[in-house]
């Protein structure tokens, strides 16, 4: 066996462990920690057995090498991964957007509110010199 098929499958082991535990936390969203975990348990069985895993895949898939059913199968993660986080940077920059102007507003109004008061105390003030 080769150095990687005890590396990989612990590293994999390590993640899936801090998945599960931010899982419970709910630190992370559900799709999110699926995501991870499926990616880590491919990691995982590449490392125990990377030939068979790669020849039925490619099998499976129509390739006829291992390694670019592999490939391939990295870069359409990749893929899906960019477009996942290119959502959520999208959702996030809406959020963020909402918020300042909210805040904007927020602060105009009192702003306002100030300058009312201090017009009424002067206007208190003034009167009470009046008299």
């Amino acid at each position: 066996m080769e150095i990687y098929q005890f590396i990989a499958p612990a590293l994999a082991a390590y993640y899936i462990y801090r998945l599960s535990v931010e899982l419970k936390v709910r630190k992370k969203f559900l799709f999110t920690n699926i995501m991870w975990l499926g990616f880590w348990s491919v990691i995982a069985v590449l490392g125990i057995v990377p030939h068979e895993f790669s020849v039925n895949v490619a099998e499976i898939l129509g390739f006829k090498s291992g390694i670019n059913a592999i490939i391939f199968i990295a870069l359409a993660f990749l893929i899906i991964l960019s477009f996942y986080l290119s959502s959520k940077l999208d959702t996030v920059e809406r959020k963020i957007t909402e918020l300042v102007r909210q805040l904007a507003l927020d602060e105009s109004k009192i702003r306002e509110l100030e300058r009312k008061r201090i017009k009424e105390q002067r206007e208190s003030k003034k009167l009470v010199e009046d008299l």
